[in-house]
């Protein structure tokens, strides 16, 4: 072994020494030369140095002489190999290339800043990168929205978000009504009430009613726009519905009957809705009394409840027209009466004479006067006579005539959730002065048109010093309005509500 290196060590060089020649060795190490060797075995202890073999761990004087006869580094030329790079027993030279060098474009990305290094970035990195470099282009190129412009879309939001809770409590509403087994149209009252159509000018339903086109069509007693089905079978002759009911009422109210009324049919309860500013979803028509206007909605296969709700409601058109002698476009009937009337006369569309469901709840329920009611024809000790009907079924407590009719009450039992008790004592109050004996000639229809006469037109207004009835600028009388009292005093000879309230109770009795 020891033959074979020395062999290898001197072929090495005399190679090295052929190659360069020994001054240009000297000259390329500069100050970090060593002295030339001077024998064999020197270089071999060199060579060994730098070998990939393994000096034999015995030889201690090798490893002392490899430690004693290793260059020293310096800044200027390093010839100490890069990380990684495989060791030669060659010297590093000018125009050596260690083996895994680096390359240039590796050094100058080592070299650049960790911002500007290239980083592999996934599919969704990017993605996300290029959508936030969107955004912020756009908002540096949107305006900021000013304080104004936030407060209007504040204001819209909210709004909004009141429509929807409006629209809520519809719905929960609608849905009680429907549990109750009971349709009961809005009060007239409560209708808004829109301009009136000039009457020098021909009617245009569509400035009243734009986005649905309206077919005309005229019967005896109405003039009818029906809107124009987008598909779909109607129902035919709507106008039957409407002729029987306006003979229902001529049967019972003749002297409130006035002019032609406009009917507006919509062709379903979707169009209804969407077209009729008033319209409320457990509603099936509404009535515009100030302008003598009725709407409702087809629905197929229910004539005998169309019949009943236009009845009702053409009640509010001809009390209306009754009772604004003076065209004041204001709702002037009391709406005691005004309801009341119109719940009776729905119910007598119903079923004729024999009534319907109003009819049917004033003979079941356990009616109660109220412990506060006034009493005026009888004394205390014999008011308990007459506080209920002797008969069986759900307990219900009248209000106080004398506050009944006053306005407010519907509002006040409405708020109770009470509304249907409500109409009915209406319902019941109306019937005992307009049909207390419930046939179709009526003992007391006289008085009750004397009654709303009075009420309607009131009382002329006298000169206290001469006695005179008092004229306007224009020779008229003057009037005043009647008070319910006063009226029920002129027509029924009841002194007072107390008085009215206990001629009532007394009948109660009566009625099965």
């Amino acid at each position: 072994m020891r033959k074979f290196l020395f062999v290898m060590a001197g072929i090495f060089l005399s190679v090295a020494m052929q190659a360069q020649g020994l001054s240009f060795l000297q000259e390329s190490l500069g100050d970090n030369a060593v002295e030339a060797p001077s024998s064999n075995i020197d270089l071999l202890k060199k060579s060994l140095g730098n070998s990939d073999v393994a000096a034999p761990v015995s030889s201690v004087a090798a490893e002392k002489s490899n430690k004693k006869d290793t260059p020293k580094k310096t800044a200027s030329k390093p010839s100490t190999p890069a990380i990684g790079a495989e060791k030669t027993g060659k010297k590093d030279t000018p125009n050596a290339e260690p083996v895994l060098q680096p390359s240039v474009e590796e050094k100058e990305k080592a070299k650049a800043p960790a911002s500007k290094q290239v980083v592999t970035k996934t599919a969704i990195e990017k993605e996300l990168e290029n959508n936030n470099a969107l955004a912020e282009a756009e908002r540096e190129g949107t305006p900021k929205p000013s304080a104004d412009k936030e407060k209007e879309e504040a204001a819209a939001e909210a709004a909004a978000q009141a429509e929807l809770d409006y629209a809520a409590r519809m719905l929960q509403r609608s849905k009680k009504e429907v549990n109750k087994g009971r349709f009961i149209p809005g009060p007239a009252s409560k209708t808004a009430q829109a301009s009136t159509p000039p009457k020098d000018k021909p009617f245009n339903p569509n400035t009243f009613r734009p986005g649905v086109e309206w077919v005309k069509s005229n019967s005896k007693h109405f003039i009818i726009y029906t809107q124009k089905r987008d598909g779909g079978i109607g129902s035919s002759n709507m106008s039957m519905a409407f002729e029987s009911a306006y003979a229902t009422l001529r049967r019972n109210i003749p002297w409130m009957m006035t002019n032609k009324v406009r009917v507006f049919v919509y062709q379903d309860h979707g169009s209804y809705l969407k077209y009729e500013p008033s319209a409320k979803a457990w509603t099936r028509a509404l009535a515009y009394p100030t302008r003598g206007e009725i709407v409702v909605y087809d629905e197929p296969g229910k004539q005998q409840e169309l019949k009943e709700v236009f009845t009702h409601e053409l009640v509010h058109i001809f009390t209306q027209q009754f009772f604004d002698k003076h065209h004041s476009n204001r709702l002037v009937t009391p709406t005691w009466l005004d309801e009341g009337l119109a719940v009776y006369m729905e119910d007598q569309a119903y079923n004729g004479t024999k009534g319907g469901p109003w009819a049917n709840d004033l003979r079941t329920y356990n009616l109660m006067r109220s412990k506060s009611s006034p009493t005026e024809e009888f004394g205390s000790s014999r008011a308990k006579t007459f506080q209920s009907a002797p008969r069986r079924g759900k307990p219900l407590v009248l209000m106080p005539f004398g506050q009944f009719m006053q306005e407010g009450s519907l509002a006040a039992l409405e708020a109770r959730d009470k509304t249907q008790d409500w109409y009915l004592q209406a319902y019941a109050m109306v019937r005992f002065l307009l049909n207390p004996a419930g046939s179709s000639s009526p003992s007391n229809r006289m008085q009750f048109e004397q009654f709303t006469r009075l009420l309607s037109q009131g009382e002329q207004v006298r000169d206290p010093a001469t006695g005179f009835v008092m004229q306007d600028k224009n020779g008229k009388p003057v009037y005043r309005p009647y008070s319910v009292e006063k009226a029920l005093g002129k027509a029924y000879r009841y002194g007072s509500a107390a008085n009215f309230e206990d001629a009532f109770w007394k009948w109660v009795k009566t009625v099965r």
